[in-house]
């Protein structure tokens, strides 16, 4: 999911709140640039609940200029899914011919989350809301969550929150169930991840790809392979630095 964009302090949209007709171009400008980030937008789906704010500047010619990430999520591969977003979307639209303005700077914000449904997802903050205060209540939420996507091996968080909801109440057999559940669905939604992520790095040969790459083997545990995937990412540029880093934590939890 793409939140709408807000201007930043460098576009003052309201000093031309008396010239209707900027405001209407800049207003269209506005859609179609949004229309072309989410047709870029490919959010990781390891990730629950992202959310990352980005700043960037386009000129009036449609040439990103500079972005930037003032608002972390905290994940280094959705952070970098954002930017890399921004760079396939480019060049956008030349500015409206009423404005003089030589560039434009956007704060822009990016999230998305597992939650296939709004009625999933209606049913997921229920239950959030009611663990340790009625279990019961949490269990019948959870529950109408597993039925809405009932098969898809995405849901397999789900099956780890009742877990922990049943092992409140009691139910430990039920529990383990639901775990051992919860993990044959993560291992073959990690799977799927690796073929899907593996297919595009070989396709795009970027390093972006690569870092992807690299995270999906590290979430499955194969550190052997995550490690060639990423020194692959930083064989490809040289603004690589993030990716060392990286490289070096991978390391460090592969001999633990």
């Amino acid at each position: 999911m793409l939140a709408l964009p807000v201007f930043s302090s460098e576009f003052d949209y309201n000093k031309y709140r008396g010239n209707q007709e900027l405001q209407v171009s800049f207003s269209d400008y506005m859609t179609s640039l949004q229309n072309k980030i989410q047709r870029t937008w490919d959010p990781p789906d390891f990730v629950e609940d992202g959310h990352t704010t980005v700043m960037f500047k386009v000129s009036r010619f449609g040439h990103l200029l500079d972005a930037q990430i003032v608002e972390s999520s905290n994940n280094p591969v959705f952070d970098e899914a954002t930017l890399e977003a921004l760079k396939k979307a480019a060049p956008f639209d030349k500015f409206p011919a009423s404005t003089s303005k030589e560039s434009l700077t956007i704060k822009y914000t990016f999230n998305t989350t597992i939650v296939k449904t709004d009625t999933m997802r209606r049913y997921v903050e229920n239950a959030d809301s009611f663990i340790n205060v009625n279990n019961q209540i949490a269990l019948d939420y959870i529950n109408k969550a597993i039925d809405e996507v009932e098969g898809d091996i995405n849901s397999y968080y789900l099956y780890g929150k009742r877990s922990k909801i049943k092992r409140a109440l009691g139910d430990e057999k039920g529990a383990e169930e639901d775990l051992i559940e919860s993990k044959r669905l993560k291992a073959k939604y990690d799977q799927k991840r690796i073929n899907s992520s593996k297919l595009i790095a070989e396709m795009e040969n970027t390093p972006f790809s690569y870092f992807y790459l690299a995270h999906s083997y590290e979430i499955a545990g194969d550190y052997e392979h995550a490690l060639e995937a990423i020194d692959k990412a930083i064989s490809l540029t040289e603004l690589n630095n993030n990716y060392k880093r990286y490289r070096a934590e991978l390391e460090q939890k592969s001999r633990l």
